[in-house]
C-alpha cells in the first residue's frame, strides 16, 4: 500500500514536470501554432484575456483541486475524461498517470497549441451523448455568458454513472475587477448555490465553499448522473 502510493506520487511529479517541459518545448522550440476557435458569439467571455494570460505557465490550481476530488471518489470509471478549458496539456498528463484510459482523455478549448487538445466550444460540443464517464469543468464555467446553455451541453455528453467536477474562483462581488472581456463577480457563476441550480438533473455528492478572505476564495463541487428510469 505504501509502496504504490509512493509509486503514484512519483507518477504524478514526473507527468507535471514533463507537461512543463512539453509546454515551453512546443510553443517555444517548434514554435507551434495558437489554434483558436471561432466562437460566433457563443457564450464565452474573456477569450483575448485567456490568450494573453496563455504564455504563464500557471496550472496548479486549476489542475490539483478538480483531479484530487475526483480521485477521492471510490466508485469512479476512469474509461474515459473530458477535460474542460485544460489550457494546458498537464491535466491530461496527469490524469494518465492516475490511471485514466488515455485512449479515452479529451482536452476542450477554445485555444490550444497541442494536439492533445481539441479546439472548440463547451457551449456546442461536437460529442455524442453519455461520451464521456467523467468531466472536469475547472476556472472556465465563470467565464460563461450562457451557463445554462453549457451545463446542459456537460449533462449531454455525461455517461450515467459518471461524474461531473466543477471548480471555479470565488471573487468578492465588492472587488472592482477591471480586465476586458471577463465577466465581473456579480455576473458570474461562482457559487454551489447557483451550481445547484444549473445542474438540478444531477446529483450534487460533495461540494466546498470556503468564506472569502481578502479578494477570492474557490468553489469546488462534485455531481453525478443518476439514471432517472
Amino acid at each position: 500500500m505504501i509502496l504504490d502510493s509512493f509509486i503514484k506520487r512519483i507518477n504524478f511529479a514526473l507527468m507535471w514536470t514533463f507537461g512543463f517541459f512539453r509546454f515551453y518545448w512546443l510553443l517555444y522550440v517548434l514554435r507551434a501554432p495558437l489554434k483558436t476557435y471561432n466562437l460566433k458569439d457563443e457564450g464565452t467571455a474573456g477569450v483575448e484575456y485567456s490568450k494573453k494570460y496563455f504564455k504563464r505557465y500557471s496550472p496548479d490550481a486549476r489542475i490539483f483541486w478538480p483531479l484530487f476530488l475526483l480521485m477521492s471518489i471510490p466508485d469512479i470509471n476512469k474509461k474515459s475524461l473530458l477535460i474542460l478549458g485544460p489550457r494546458y496539456e498537464t491535466e491530461l498528463l496527469i490524469a494518465k498517470s492516475l490511471g485514466f484510459n488515455s485512449k479515452g482523455l479529451k482536452g476542450l478549448d477554445t485555444h490550444s497549441y497541442s494536439p492533445l487538445i481539441d479546439v472548440g466550444d463547451m457551449h456546442k460540443m461536437s460529442y455524442d451523448n453519455e461520451f464521456f464517464n467523467n468531466i472536469i469543468c475547472g476556472w472556465t464555467l465563470s467565464y460563461s455568458t450562457e451557463p445554462k446553455k453549457a451545463a446542459q451541453e456537460m449533462s449531454r455528453v455525461l455517461a450515467v454513472g459518471g461524474y461531473l467536477i466543477i471548480s471555479m474562483q470565488k471573487v468578492n462581488l465588492n472587488f472592482d475587477e477591471k480586465i476586458d472581456g471577463v465577466l465581473h463577480p456579480k455576473d458570474r457563476i461562482q457559487t454551489l448555490k447557483q451550481l445547484d441550480t444549473l445542474f438540478s438533473d444531477l446529483e450534487r455528492v460533495a461540494g466546498f465553499e470556503p468564506e472569502i478572505v481578502g479578494e477570492s476564495s474557490h468553489t469546488l463541487a462534485a455531481y453525478k448522473k443518476k439514471n432517472i428510469s
